[in-house]
């Protein structure tokens, strides 16, 4: 159920990112290279499950911060 319910967010993240075109692609690229790579060694440290909890509230910081770059 926890996986179903991380996966739900992370679709949701990913589609309020459709509006991270007004953002530089590159900061977006280099952004979810960190993301990714921090994925990677947390589920090889903590487990997959951790590993998705932060990947998700690290894609949820990145979307508040492009919403927060569009309206300035």
């Amino acid at each position: 159920m926890k996986m179903k319910l991380l996966t739900a967010g992370l679709l949701t993240s990913l589609m309020m990112a459709g509006s991270a075109l007004a953002m530089d692609s590159e900061t977006i690229e280099k952004h979810m290279d960190k993301i990714n790579d921090q994925y990677v060694q947390t589920s090889e440290e903590e487990g997959k499950v951790e590993a998705l909890e932060e990947k998700v509230e690290a894609l949820e910081e990145m979307i508040q911060m492009i919403i927060e770059d569009q309206e300035a």
